[in-house]
C-alpha cells in the first residue's frame, strides 16, 4: 500500500514536471566493458538518419528522445570497437543496454578510459583539476606529493610520514576543504584515515573542486573539496605491491578479487601495512644551526577491508564493505626532546551502497551509501620526566607526570559514527537534470581520561552528541550541442550538539550547550565552449561550513572546547578559461587560467594558549588570486606541464574580536600560509625501449617552489617569524614489463637538501629516496 501510494506521488510529480518537455519517446540505456563490465562514460551514441547525438554520464548511462519510428544508433568509444544497433521506436519508452568490446589496437585499457573520463570532468562548469591515474602509477610518491603538484593545492605537514596534514586549496584549509573517498565524506574521520594513508597503487584519479563543492557530496565544505575515485578492478585481479622509502619506511599493499558471473557475486579482499620511524635530521627553528635526530615519531598503520557485491539481487549492484584500521603514533617534540607521548587509534566499520536505475520510475537513478563506525582514540603522556635536546632531565608538567601541556593524559575516548547518504538524479530530457543530494551525520562521543581529572579535582570531558542534515538540490541544463551547460544548486543545513564543557581554571564549573543551527547556501557554474577545444567558465557561490564536531567540543586533551562558535560564511567568484586540443599525432595541449575572489566571514582559526589550544572565530578574510596551468604532450614519448599560484589572503578586520579596539592587522597577510608557489616537471616516456614487447620506461623530474612568507602576523621588518623560501626537485624511474604486469620503480626526492620547513616553522625531511615493486595479474 505504501509502495503504490509512494510511486503514485512520484508519478504525479515527474508527471507535472515534463509537462510539455517530453512530447517525444525517450530512449535510455547504459554502455559498459563486454568483460568487466564496467561503465563506460563519455561514449558517443549517435542516431545516423536525425543527425543528433548524446554522451554517456559519469556512469555509462546516455538519454535520447526520439520520435515514431525504425532508427540505427552508433555507439564509439577511443579504443572500443564500434557497435551498431537497430532500435524500433513506438509509443513506449525503450530501454537498450549496450556491450562494447576493446579494440585489438589500443593504448591500454585503464589509461585510455581514464582520460576519457577525466577530460569530461575537467569540462564540468565548476572550476576542477583532475590527477589521472596515469600520472601517479608506479611512483614512490604519497598523496600529499601527488596533489601538491597541482595549482593552488598545497599539503601542510607536520612531519614524516603519519604526521598531521591537512589539504590546502586556495589558501582555505582543514575542515573548510571536504575530504571524500569514493563520495563518501572522510572528514569527521580524519583521525582514522589520513590523505597520505592511501596507497597510490589503489587510486584510479583525484578530483580536486575549487570554490564550488557539487551538492552530490553533501557535507558543509566551502574551500573546495578532494575526492579520491578508487579503482574499479577487473573481475579476477590480483595486485601486490612493496616500497622501501628513507627513515625505515615500508608499504605493503595487495588487492585480491574474484568474480562468480553465474551467481552475479564478486568477492574483494585488500589492505595496506604501513611502518615509518621517521629519524631524520632536523634542525632547530629555535637554535640555529643545531641538528638533532628525530627518535620518537615511530607511526604504524594497519588497514584491511573486504567487500562483497551484488548484481542479482534488487539493485543493479548492491556491496557490503567491512574494515578494521588500527593506528599507533608517538609524538615528536620540537621544543623538547619528548619520548613518552604516544596516541593508539582503533576503528571498525561497516560500510553499504546500492544503486538502481529507474527506481520506481523510469529516468530517476538511485545512489545510496551508508557507514557505521565505532572507534577509540588513546593518547597516553604520562612520563615522569621531560628531557632537552641536550638530555637534560626536567621535571613533568605535573607531579603525577606528563611532557605536553600542563596536565599528564591518559585518554581513552570512544566514539560512534553514523553517515547515510542519499543521491536521486533524474533526467528530465536531454537538456535537464535534476539532482537530490541527503547526507545525514550522527557522532557520539564519549571521552574519558581519569589521570588529568585526578589532576585537575573533577570531571572535565562529557558525552556529547552531534547531528547534522546536509540537503542540496541541483539543476543541470545543457544545450543540444553541449555548447552551453549551467548547474544551479541550493543548500540547506542542520546541525545540533549537546554535551557539557567544564571549565579548565580551577573554577569548577559545568556549562551546559545545546545548540542547533540551521543554514542555506545557494551557488551557479556555468560554462561555454566556443571550440571543441576551448571553453570559459564562470561561477559564483555564497555557501556556509557550520563548525566540526573536533572544533567544537575539542580532542579531550590539547584543544580545548569551543561551544560558541558561529557558523563560516564564504562568498566566492571564479573566472576561467580552458583550451584542451588534441593533433593529428594524439598530442594533447592544455591550458588553463582561473582567477579567484573570496570573503570568508567568521573565519574559524585555530589558535595557540598559555594552557591549551582552541579554535576562534577570528573574523574576517579576503582572498584575490590568479592560477595557471600548462600540459603539453610535446612528442609521442616526452610530457611537459607546469603550473604557478598566487593567492593573496588579508586580514579585513575592523576591530578586534570582542572589543572597540581597532584591528592593528588590518590590511595585512594571513600568516602560516604561502602565497606564492609553481611547480614543473617533465616525463620521458618509451614502450620497448630495449627491444622485445610488453616493456615500458618513464623517466621523470619534478620542480616545487615556494615562496618565503610568514607564520604570524608581520609586526616588523626584522621580524624573524618567516618560513623560508624554497626550491626542491624530485626525479625517478618506473620500468615495467611482462604487459607491465610487473613494475619496479626508484625515486629521490629533495635532491638538493634544500632546508624545508612546513606550517609554524616545523622541520620537513630533506634528501630522501624510494624503491618501489609491484606485480599485477589479471
Amino acid at each position: 500500500m505504501y509502495q503504490s501510494a509512494k510511486r503514485t506521488i512520484l508519478l504525479l510529480l515527474v508527471t507535472i514536471m515534463c509537462t510539455g518537455l517530453s512530447a517525444q519517446t525517450i530512449l535510455t540505456g547504459k554502455v559498459y566493458d563486454s568483460q568487466s563490465r564496467a561503465p563506460l562514460p563519455g561514449v558517443s551514441v549517435f542516431v545516423k538518419k536525425l543527425q543528433k547525438g548524446v554522451t554517456t554520464d559519469s556512469r555509462g548511462y546516455y538519454i535520447i528522445s526520439l520520435p515514431q519510428g525504425k532508427f540505427d544508433i552508433a555507439y564509439s568509444f577511443i579504443g572500443y570497437q564500434k557497435a551498431m544497433k537497430k532500435v524500433s521506436i513506438a509509443d513506449k519508452s525503450v530501454k537498450l543496454d549496450v556491450a562494447l568490446s576493446v579494440a585489438t589496437e589500443q593504448l591500454g585499457e585503464v589509461f585510455v578510459t581514464a582520460k576519457s573520463e577525466a577530460r569530461k570532468i575537467r569540462e564540468k562548469a565548476m572550476p576542477i583539476s583532475v590527477i589521472t591515474m596515469d600520472q601517479i602509477k608506479g611512483t614512490v610518491s604519497d598523496v600529499s606529493d601527488v596533489l601538491s603538484k597541482t595549482s593552488g593545492i598545497k599539503i601542510r605537514s607536520s612531519g614524516g610520514v603519519g604526521s598531521a596534514s591537512r589539504i590546502s586549496v586556495r589558501g582555505l584549509e582543514g575542515k573548510r576543504i571536504g575530504f571524500f573517498i569514493d563520495g563518501a565524506p572522510m572528514n569527521e574521520n580524519s583521525d582514522f584515515v589520513n590523505v597520505n594513508d592511501i596507497p597510490v597503487d589503489l587510486i584510479d584519479r583525484i578530483e580536486v573542486y575549487k570554490g564550488i563543492v557539487p551538492a552530490k557530496y553533501g557535507g558543509s565544505a566551502i574551500g573546495g573539496a578532494v575526492n579520491i575515485v578508487l579503482k574499479e578492478y577487473p573481475p579476477h585481479y590480483f595486485d601486490l605491491s612493496y616500497s622501501l622509502r628513507s627513515f625505515n619506511t615500508q608499504q605493503v599493499s595487495a588487492v585480491i578479487k574474484r568474480n562468480n558471473e553465474k551467481k552475479g557475486l564478486e568477492f574483494g579482499l585488500g589492505g595496506f601495512y604501513t611502518y615509518a620511524d621517521n629519524n631524520y635530521r632536523m634542525e632547530l627553528p629555535l637554535q640555529k644551526g643545531r641538528h638533532v635526530e628525530r627518535d620518537h615519531d615511530l607511526y604504524k598503520k594497519f588497514v584491511l577491508g573486504g567487500g562483497l557485491t551484488s548484481t542479482s539481487w534488487y539493485f543493479d549492484e548492491i556491496e557490503f564493505e567491512p574494515v578494521i584500521v588500527f593506528t599507533t603514533k608517538e609524538i615528536q617534540g620540537i621544543e623538547y626532546n619528548i619520548q613518552g607521548a604516544v596516541s593508539y587509534s582503533d576503528a571498525y566499520g561497516l560500510s553499504n551502497k546500492a544503486e538502481k536505475t529507474d527506481f520506481l520510475v523510469k529516468g530517476l537513478d538511485l545512489d545510496m551509501s551508508s557507514l557505521y563506525a565505532y572507534s577509540i582514540y588513546k593518547f597516553q603522556d604520562k612520563a615522569m620526566h621531560k628531557f632537552t635536546w641536550d638530555g637534560e632531565m626536567l621535571p613533568p608538567v605535573h607531579a603525577l607526570g606528563g611532557e605536553i601541556g600542563t596536565t599528564p593524559n591518559d585518554s581513552y575516548n570512544q566514539k560512534h559514527t553514523f553517515i547515510q547518504k542519499t543521491n536521486l538524479n533524474y533526467l528530465l530530457n536531454e537538456q535537464n537534470s535534476l539532482n537530490f543530494n541527503s547526507v545525514f551525520n550522527f557522532a557520539k562521543g564519549i571521552p574519558k581520561d581519569t589521570l588529568k581529572d585526578a589532576v585537575i579535582g573533577y570531571k572535565t570531558n562529557f558525552t556529547s552528541r552531534m547531528n547534522s542534515w546536509v540537503a542540496g538540490l541541483a539543476h543541470e541544463y545543457h544545450t543540444l550541442n553541449n555548447k552551453f551547460t549551467n548547474s544551479f544548486t541550493v543548500k540547506y543545513y542542520y546541525y545540533s550538539m549537546k554535551t557539557r564543557i567544564a571549565d579548565l581554571f580551577g573554577m569548577g564549573l559545568i556549562d551546559d550547550v545545546n545548540m542547533e543551527k540551521m543554514d542555506f547556501g545557494i551557488s551557479n557554474a556555468m560554462r561555454f565552449r566556443f571550440t571543441p577545444s576551448f571553453l570559459v567558465k564562470a561561477s559564483v557561490a555564497y555557501d556556509v561550513r557550520l563548525p566540526s564536531e573536533n572544533e567544537l567540543i575539542g580532542d579531550g586533551f590539547l584543544i580545548t572546547p569551543s561551544g560558541n562558535l558561529e557558523p563560516e560564511r564564504n562568498r566566492s567568484l571564479n573566472l576561467g578559461f580552458m583550451y584542451d586540443a588534441t593533433n593529428l599525432n594524439r598530442n594533447r595541449f592544455q591550458f588553463e587560467v582561473n582567477a579567484f575572489y573570496m570573503e570568508l566571514s567568521n573565519m574559524i582559526r585555530f589558535t595557540g594558549g598559555s594552557l591549551q589550544s582552541n579554535y576562534q572565530n577570528f573574523g574576517e578574510m579576503r582572498t584575490l588570486g590568479v592560477e595557471a596551468e600548462v600540459k603539453w604532450d610535446a612528442t609521442n614519448f616526452l610530457y611537459l606541464y607546469g603550473n604557478a599560484t598566487y593567492q593573496d589572503l588579508r586580514d579585513i578586520r575592523e576591530k578586534q574580536p570582542g572589543s572597540a579596539v581597532a584591528n592593528p592587522t588590518k590590511g595585512d597577510r594571513m600568516p602560516n600560509i604561502p602565497y606564492l608557489f609553481a611547480n614543473s616537471g617533465f616525463e620521458l616516456h618509451k614502450e620497448n625501449l630495449f627491444g622485445g614487447k610488453g616493456q615500458n620506461v618513464r623517466l621523470y623530474t619534478d620542480c616545487s617552489f615556494v615562496e618565503e612568507y610568514f607564520y604570524d602576523f608581520e609586526q616588523s621588518i626584522y621580524q624573524e617569524r618567516r618560513i623560508p623560501r624554497s626550491l626542491t626537485f624530485n626525479s625517478g624511474m618506473e620500468y615495467s614489463f611482462g604487459d607491465r604486469r610487473i613494475t619496479l620503480a626508484l625515486q629521490a626526492n629533495n635532491i638538493t637538501d634544500e632546508k624545508v620547513m612546513s606550517e609554524f616553522n616545523r622541520p620537513l625531511p630533506g634528501r630522501n629516496f624510494g624503491l618501489k615493486v609491484r606485480y599485477v595479474w589479471k
